[in-house]
């Protein structure tokens, strides 16, 4: 079976409790692990390529990916570093704000000797986002990967996934995402992270400029919250999906959900990468994300075949 390799942090996002100032909740989170949950909960190949550490949270993040079926082989364990650790702030929308505690934490020590090439095979899918690429080990076993997976014949995702804090300056981590972006067989952006990396207001202009970038990327998904999704390929065509309309709780993981569906579908067969069968496949990933935002947490948040059917009945009836 075709696998999704996701590369990067896997670290304790703290939810807030309600009613109760400074209460949190531990919870699975970490973008590259989210999507691995997703797409092993669907019914998919889903392995996490990371360092974790032996104190309580790590032990916390490997249970909790391999209750959701993740193939945790890649795992990489270091007893010298901690977990990375997130506290999140939801507003009255359930959108997010995020406070790290993430200095030299086990993620970020992922050492390029690490990467083996036996991982890698035709058809295998390796995803990461930019948080692993802030200066140290981790940025440059990203690179190693990146080489070994398309040397390997497996094609790239890219979900660029700012987080500004965790960056010594915005100019660093818009030259670091576009250094890499060009690597990448499929992009996905917010409408927000678009108009950072180009400048440019107007969505069309800038899809160009960034598409000159990433000048291997075949699907672009422009995503835009509760405003949907746009989808362009490398001629600039493209289709708009409107966002599944249900009660928003927490909008933490939604993303994660969202290209983890997708990457689904193209790893199993369902999708290839052009634009006509991504229309089938980007309204599966929108009801994927209807699921995870209805619920509080990231992995264990992320949707299984028969919520997503279970979604599709009732907002159809």
């Amino acid at each position: 079976m075709n696998k999704v390799i996701c590369i990067g942090e896997s670290l304790i996002d703290f939810m807030p409790n309600a009613n109760a100032e400074l209460s949190y909740t531990a919870k699975a989170g970490g973008a590259p692990s989210n999507v691995c949950a997703c797409v092993s909960k669907l019914g998919g190949n889903g392995c996490y390529l990371g360092k974790l550490s032996t104190d309580v949270f790590s032990r916390f993040l490997l249970n909790t990916m391999q209750k959701w079926g993740v193939n945790t082989d890649y795992v990489v364990i270091d007893e010298k570093y901690q977990t990375a650790l997130a506290f999140v702030t939801l507003d009255d929308n359930g959108d997010r704000e995020f406070s790290f505690y993430r200095n030299e934490s086990c993620d970020l020590m992922l050492n390029e000797n690490e990467i083996n090439p036996d991982m890698f095979s035709a058809g295998d899918i390796l995803h990461f986002c930019s948080v692993g690429l802030v200066e140290s080990p981790s940025k440059y076993a990203h690179l190693k990967a990146i080489e070994l997976a398309k040397k390997a014949g497996a094609k790239i995702s890219f979900d660029v996934n700012i987080r500004q804090n965790l960056w010594d300056n915005i100019d660093n981590c818009i030259a670091t995402i576009l250094k890499f972006i060009g690597s990448a067989d499929i992009v996905k952006v917010t409408d927000e992270e678009l108009q950072l990396l180009t400048g440019e207001k107007c969505e069309n202009t800038a899809v160009k400029l960034l598409l000159k970038k990433a000048e291997n990327c075949k699907i672009l998904l422009v995503t835009k919250g509760k405003n949907g999704v746009a989808v362009f390929d490398r001629n600039l065509a493209s289709f708009n999906r409107d966002a599944v309309d249900v009660k928003v709780v927490d909008t933490t993981g939604a993303g994660d959900c969202f290209i983890g569906s997708v990457l689904y579908h193209l790893c199993k067969g369902i999708a290839t990468f052009d634009l006509k069968s991504m229309v089938n496949t980007v309204d599966f990933a929108s009801y994927g994300c209807g699921v995870v935002i209805g619920k509080s947490g990231a992995m264990e948040a992320m949707p299984t075949q028969e919520d997503i059917t279970n979604l599709i009945e009732k907002c159809n009836k």
